[in-house]
């Protein structure tokens, strides 16, 4: 492989109590002999002042000054670099430009910043996430360097603010590759990208699974040893009326939401209110399948309409549950779902219905082949195409 070193500019930590493709990507690299760097981006000046998992004072300083890891057989950094990036309410008085210029400048010097992490860097990957507005600089810094975009959730959906649509139409046609995960992406690029087949150039490479994890038997966690336990393990905001009125309806059933993003604080303490509803500020992944493997039903309940404008299609989250044969039940997501044997629902009576159907499944099989979504084989065919 004539790869030496990837640099991977993305929403995620390296360490982080929530999973993504990047993560799975940056370790076979490592494991391929390759040095990788773990951009992080945005972490604005102002998320000093948050209290997040990913947006906090500590773990900004932590990222400013990098942090190095030993993964397989290379070296892993994880960094930032913190601009004045605003909320994404204040687009309503200021002009695009304004609002990325804002995006790009640090206090400290890119220049700098890229001498001593990104240089000899052979392939910058982008997440769809804001670093997009860098590509411009790093393709004039590093001239050689490959460029790819690897959009795990599409910026430009139906409603996206006018800045993320012109920021990811010029990522798409400035990147050397694209590497779209699905062809609901696929059909909305071609939507709203008048000439994409022409001017776009693109492969499909789908999310993986590590199924072997989602086949072994764990420990229960403490929480899971509760009877009848339904179970959300994600990053996306939920429904949370939904989820009290089937708490309330159903109060021999345990609902366990896991999720990173913070829900307001009116919301957590409401949930404490209820004695079969739990909400878990995340967990690491590496204990994603213990808590997969013992609940008795998982369900996926999004925001009311979220899936309308959101071309998720079967995302990884359903394999992790496929793979260990447990019932699903969703709310307001693709209606594919329904074709592989998943529940998915889209009224909150036929959510609580459905869940009470499934606990009493145990076990269920889907119309679904994973095979050919294990990681070992995605992350392979994504590094055959970094090295082209």
């Amino acid at each position: 492989m004539s790869i030496h070193k990837i640099t991977f500019l993305t929403g995620h930590n390296w360490k982080s109590n929530r999973l993504g493709g990047f993560h799975k990507f940056a370790e076979a690299a490592c494991n391929a002999g390759i040095e990788v760097v773990f951009f992080s981006f945005p972490r604005p000046y102002y998320s000093y002042f948050m209290h997040q998992e990913l947006y906090n004072k500590k773990s900004i300083q932590a990222l400013q000054k990098g942090i190095s890891y030993e993964v397989g057989k290379s070296r892993l950094h994880n960094v930032t670099l913190a601009t004045l990036k605003l909320p994404n309410g204040a687009n309503k008085i200021l002009s695009d430009g304004m609002m990325n210029a804002l995006e790009r400048f640090s206090f400290t010097s890119f220049r700098r910043f890229a001498k001593k992490w990104l240089d000899g860097t052979d392939v910058f990957v982008f997440e769809s996430c804001d670093g997009m507005i860098f590509i411009d600089r790093l393709k004039k810094m590093y001239p050689n360097a490959k460029m790819v975009y690897r959009p795990s959730d599409p910026l430009m959906y139906d409603g996206a603010l006018s800045r993320y649509v012109t920021n990811e139409t010029h990522i798409m046609k400035t990147a050397d590759l694209n590497i779209i995960v699905n062809q609901e992406g696929l059909d909305l690029y071609r939507r709203k990208i008048p000439d994409f087949d022409t001017a776009i150039r693109y492969t499909l490479l789908s999310n993986g699974v590590d199924i072997e994890s989602y086949e072994k038997k764990y420990d229960t966690p403490e929480l899971l040893q509760k009877p009848n336990t339904i179970l959300y393990v994600g990053a996306w905001e939920v429904e949370w009326n939904l989820l009290f009125l089937a708490a309330e309806q159903n109060t021999d059933f345990n609902y366990i939401v896991v999720c990173p993003n913070f829900p307001s604080t009116e919301i957590q303490e409401k949930v404490k209110t209820y004695k079969n509803l739990f909400y878990v500020p995340g967990i690491p992944p590496a204990e994603v399948p213990a808590w997969i493997t013992n609940c008795a039903v998982v369900m996926v309940p999004y925001i009311t309409d979220f899936y309308k404008n959101r071309p998720l299609g079967i995302t990884a989250k359903y394999y992790q549950a496929m793979a260990a044969r447990k019932p699903i039940v969703a709310y307001c997501d693709t209606p594919k779902l329904s074709d592989v044997g998943a529940a998915v629902t889209y009224t909150y009576e036929d959510f609580i219905s459905a869940v009470r159907n499934a606990v009493s499944q145990k076990t269920c099989d889907y119309q679904f082949d994973l095979s050919d979504r294990r990681w070992e084989n995605i992350t392979a065919k994504f590094l055959e195409l970094c090295d082209l």
